[in-house]
């Protein structure tokens, strides 16, 4: 990343599809632009209406176009895709059948590469962390350069998905014109919440969607499990929906201006919250206390299935943690921002649980700070944070062809409007 580069970010979930334009400073990152439309043609990640899709970009890149110009960006998209998965793999290098030779630097991007390639022959990569190296099959260590050594075996952890998927990047992969960084929204968002000493000790990050909730463990500094829950914040306004006997969009309403993720608050039982019933006229009266039970009910039952994810996970892991990570759970996505979710969270985790907000050493958001302790907006300022690592695989550049797609004219005149 260049100092003075700016970057169009966008994150594209089955409820919104958010983004933001940032330019790189000195000083940190200042936002020239943000926005959030409702998305349509998406689910759990998948492209179901491609008419649809390119209306809600052209409107969302509209919507940034009218709060800055630039004359160019570089386009981050992230996307939460409910089908992937964690893998593991290894390969191994023999650098001299006789006398031990130095390993350099090339040795191990050799190997990295050829893990690359392998994964690349069945799956999507979006994410690639390495391991370790073992060194002739006894030092195991984390940076092989320098050292002398017959044989060099490298493991890699990488967050991927099937090449068969209707994913949104095989949509965007096709009508942009220029190389484009990608990833996937709770592994973009990690980067930006989790620090470093959480990673290496253990932590969890859950990132509470709209159609699925995503739980991934990070332990020695990169992610050793994940888990894709199906249920999500949709859930929950289905059940005030059907409860209640009111529309989807009447029951996030609810949600977002009276609901509380716990009950049995003694200022609940008498206070009366009104909405309307199915057809958009009849007024309906019910209590918060009544309201928080519904949403309290899905919600402890999402975090439950995730407790258990954490503790069949520290009861396998090499060090003793008592079924809790040190770093106890950390939430993001819209879903973080129902209110005491964290009270909830410290009663199912019985350990630490934290909102996730924009936390990146040596980085700061200059002047936004609403964007910035946003946890919906974590998978959009994550992708800054995955590039300054240079972590992040780039789709390669798509050769111009005669079919002017609506999304490829989009971009130009962006670009040229930029």
């Amino acid at each position: 990343m260049r100092r003075g580069e700016t970057y169009c970010l966008i994150d594209i979930g089955s409820h919104t599809v958010k983004g933001a334009i940032l330019v790189y400073t000195p000083q940190g990152l200042e936002v020239l632009a943000k926005a959030a439309i409702k998305s349509r043609g998406i689910e759990s990640g998948e492209v179901k209406d491609v008419t649809a899709v390119n209306e809600v970009i052209e409107a969302l890149i509209d919507e940034l176009e009218k709060e800055s110009r630039v004359r160019r960006a570089d386009f981050i998209v992230s996307s939460s895709h409910s089908n992937v998965q964690l893998v593991e793999h290894r390969a191994e290098l023999v650098v001299s059948e006789n006398e031990k030779k130095i390993i350099d630097e090339s040795i191990v991007e050799s190997l990295r590469t050829s893990v690359e390639e392998e994964l690349s022959t069945s799956y999507r990569v979006l994410h690639f962390y390495p391991k370790r190296y073992l060194v002739d099959g006894t030092k195991l260590v984390i940076n092989p350069v320098g050292m002398t050594a017959n044989k060099v075996k490298f493991e890699a952890t990488a967050i991927v998905m099937e090449r068969n998927s209707s994913s949104v990047f095989d949509f965007l992969a096709e009508t942009l014109p220029e190389p484009l960084l990608y990833g996937h929204s709770t592994l973009f968002a990690s980067e930006c919440v989790l620090s470093d000493v959480e990673k290496e000790n253990g932590v969890c990050i859950i990132d509470l969607g709209h159609s699925h909730t995503f739980v991934v463990i990070y332990f020695s500094s990169v992610p050793a499990k994940l888990h894709v829950i199906p249920l999500g914040v949709k859930h929950v306004l289905r059940d005030i929906s059907i409860v209640l006997g009111t529309s989807t969009e009447e029951a996030e309403r609810l949600l977002r201006s009276e609901g509380s993720a716990v009950y049995g608050d003694s200022s609940y039982a008498q206070r009366a919250v009104e909405y309307r019933g199915l057809d958009g006229r009849t007024l309906k009266t019910t209590t918060k206390e009544e309201l928080a039970r519904i949403i309290h009910a899905r919600l402890r039952e999402i975090l439950t299935k995730a407790r258990r994810t954490v503790r069949e996970f520290t009861i396998q892991a090499p060090v003793n943690m008592v079924g809790k990570l040190p770093g106890g759970v950390v939430f993001v996505g819209g879903g973080a921002k129902i209110p005491r979710l964290i009270d909830l969270a410290l009663d199912v985790f019985e350990g630490p649980a934290r909102v996730g907000t924009f936390n990146v050493a040596n980085l700061s958001i200059l002047n936004d700070e609403e964007i910035s302790e946003d946890p919906a907006f974590c998978a959009v300022l994550g992708g800054v944070a995955q590039l300054l690592k240079h972590t992040q695989p780039v789709a390669p550049a798509k050769q111009s062809s005669s079919k002017q797609s609506f999304f490829r004219k989009l971009i130009e005149m962006f670009k040229s409007l930029w």
